[in-house]
């Protein structure tokens, strides 16, 4: 009978140092999923922020492009209005000087 308790005893104790070795072993894996957990939360916050940079890039973009758009639609006028101040200035430029060719006796 004491050796049936002895051996019961081993058996529980060996069953227990099983037990212990299969807890150390979840509280490592536990360990290891809360890091990685963890670093997750970085990647995803990079992420966020790096979707909301690319958001804010791509509204600069879209002003851009629109400001683009009205310059080039005005440019057919500006070169038409700076051709017509090119030959205002010439033409200034030459009574100024037909003036002056005047007063010296030049013409």
């Amino acid at each position: 009978m004491q050796d049936n308790n002895n051996n019961d005893t081993a058996l529980l104790a060996a069953k227990l140092g099983a037990l212990h070795e299969d807890v150390s072993e979840i509280k490592a894996a536990l360990t290891k999923l809360s890091d990685a957990i963890t670093k997750l939360a970085l990647v995803e916050e990079r992420q966020t922020q790096s979707a909301a940079a690319l958001e804010r890039a791509f509204t600069a973009i879209e002003k851009i492009e629109r400001r683009l758009a009205s310059l080039e639609q005005a440019q057919p006028e500006q070169k038409r209005t700076a051709k017509w101040l090119e030959r205002a200035v010439v033409a200034i430029v030459a009574a100024v000087a037909a003036m002056f060719a005047k007063k010296a006796g030049l013409l």
